[in-house]
């Protein structure tokens, strides 16, 4: 059986992924002897084949999960699993889960190798793309993630949420449970998410990428111990960080193309705040240097949504290499 989770909403998507495991782990394998995971931007076609070859003798069925295969280098893997995924469509016996972000869209385009892939895992029965969520969907996000904890949240809060978040879910996810637990009402109102949530989101992000962009060890690594300290989550500040850094390459793209401010703002659609801001902070970093930190960030999100690293000891480590 091959299961094909994708789309630019990852929260979703991870969030799917993980019920079919625990279910896997609660029903089939209580130990996890025969599951596993794949890091598909590194893997071999070997690596795979004895992924799904090893396991428990008492387990009938095995789980391996294949993270972001179409980021891989090696672009034969895409050809190769083409043809050696055939076998396991209708066997029950084996689960493959590919799960990856947006794929094969202008932004996101894909080779003609990673294509005739994209195309073999799009026509399996099971398979689902997670789209960004429209804002009426995340007025609904907002309130069954609020019903989970038996609050509700009210219009002009939700608004402002989503404002603060730019309407991310895995941010939303981790303001609305904070909210939850510290609102004593049931209701939560606007000024509770003003006086509980991260009011300045951008300043407060702004303020530790200045630091890191000054290479100030000391300063970041206090501003990190500050956010931990406000309850911030790790999976909050990595997805804020890594935000914020896809913000800062765009702009350092458009200042490579010698684009001016009102250029860059016009074409990049964000808030004229962000982009004041961005500006300042992009020309202490090469192109390379925000790619290697978001790359390592990636790296961090993908570990810790699996449980596979200290994520806080990781975050001050990378500023400690700064």
């Amino acid at each position: 059986m091959i299961i094909f989770l994708y789309g630019a909403d990852t929260f979703r998507s991870h969030r799917l992924l993980r019920e079919m495991k625990n279910k896997y782990l609660k029903d089939t394998d209580p130990n996890g002897d025969s599951l596993g995971f794949i890091n598909g931007q590194e893997a071999t076609l070997k690596e795979i084949n004895e992924k799904i070859n090893t396991g428990s003798l008492f387990v009938k069925k095995r789980l391996v999960i294949i993270d972001n295969i179409f980021k891989n280098k090696k672009t034969k893997i895409f050809l190769e699993l083409a043809d050696y995924l055939k076998k396991f469509v209708n066997d029950e016996s084996n689960i493959i889960i590919f799960i990856d972000e947006e794929l094969n869209t202008k932004n996101t385009p894909l080779k003609a190798d990673a294509k005739k892939l994209f195309s073999f895992l799009t026509k399996q029965k099971f398979v689902q793309e997670f789209k960004p969520l429209t804002n009426l969907q995340l007025l609904n996000f907002i309130k069954k993630e609020a019903a989970a904890y038996q609050k509700e949240v009210s219009a002009s809060a939700a608004s402002t949420l989503i404002n603060l978040t730019g309407g991310d879910p895995w941010l939303l996810a981790s303001e609305i449970k904070k909210l939850c637990f510290y609102s004593p009402t049931k209701i939560i109102a606007e000024n509770d998410v003003k006086d509980l949530c991260v009011g300045a989101v951008s300043e407060d992000i702004f303020a530790l990428t200045d630091a890191l962009s000054a290479k100030n060890k000391a300063v970041a690594l206090r501003l990190l111990k500050e956010q931990y300290a406000a309850g911030l989550s790790d999976e909050y500040l990595i997805a804020m960080l890594i935000r914020q850094f896809k913000i800062l390459l765009q702009i350092r793209s458009c200042l490579n193309n010698k684009l001016s401010p009102a250029e860059i703002s016009s074409q990049l659609r964000l808030h004229p705040f962000i982009i004041k801001k961005g500006l300042v902070q992009a020309k202490n970093f090469s192109s390379e240097s925000l790619k290697n930190y978001l790359n390592r960030l990636v790296w961090l999100d993908f570990s810790n949504k699996r449980g596979l690293s200290q994520t806080k000891t990781e975050l001050a480590l990378l500023i400690s290499e700064l």
